[in-house]
């Protein structure tokens, strides 16, 4: 069975998606600017699978089983969304969970907190946006306490089938009651920029463009 609406907004652009949830009246699905890819041209477009992060100080008798148990529970094309205690110092993210996400079919990673490994989750090619990096582990620190309901990542509430949108102008989250007639405008807006592109290119003025195509 296949996934029509992740099909068609393959490749689109987090701004011109952002402009579909705006005619829709969902004018707050960006997540926090600071949420930014890891390494240079990361893009991704995939279902949600939110896992939430809490801080832990003590030293866990059975270590990193939320952890694992979410990474088992991700399925091929989702997207592991956090929402981090913002205390954490403690990075959520990093080489071996993305070998793991890869494995399973995971098409990248959205972290409203910390990463680590920048170097090796780039060589991966591992689609990757995150706050920052740090060296710090989780364990003792941090704990993952939730997985595959909802999670609050980057100020936009997100759950499990929502589709995540991300390059380099930022991170968009699609509520799933939305998707097709988000796919729908974007199909429709890119036509009509490729239009306006032109115009332009060939010195059509920015006012006629504008009148002509409706679009920016």
């Amino acid at each position: 069975m296949t996934d029509r609406p992740l099909q068609l907004l393959a490749g689109a652009l987090s701004a011109t998606v952002c402009d579909a949830l705006d005619s829709l009246g969902l004018r707050s699905q960006a997540l926090d600017p600071a949420i930014r890819p890891l390494w240079r041209g990361a893009q991704l477009v995939g279902r949600a699978m939110p896992i939430v992060v809490s801080c832990q100080e003590a030293m866990p008798d059975d270590p990193y089983v939320g952890e694992m148990d979410a990474l088992d529970a991700l399925s091929a094309g989702e997207v592991p969304v956090f929402e981090i205690a913002a205390e954490s110092r403690a990075a959520a993210w990093g080489e071996l969970f993305s070998c793991a996400a890869i494995g399973l079919g995971a098409v990248g990673v959205v972290c409203d907190g910390l990463v680590r490994d920048a170097r090796q989750i780039e060589e991966l090619g591992f689609p990757t946006f995150a706050r920052g990096c740090s060296p710090l582990d989780t364990l003792g620190r941090a704990v993952v306490t939730s997985y595959g309901q909802s999670a609050l990542c980057g100020g936009v509430r997100v759950a499990r089938g929502d589709l995540i949108v991300a390059d380099a102008d930022g991170v968009v989250a699609v509520p799933s009651a939305v998707m097709d007639h988000v796919a729908t405008a974007v199909i429709d807006k890119r036509k009509l920029e490729a239009g306006a592109r032109e115009d332009l290119l060939n010195g059509m003025t920015i006012r006629a463009v504008w009148e002509k195509y409706q679009v920016f």
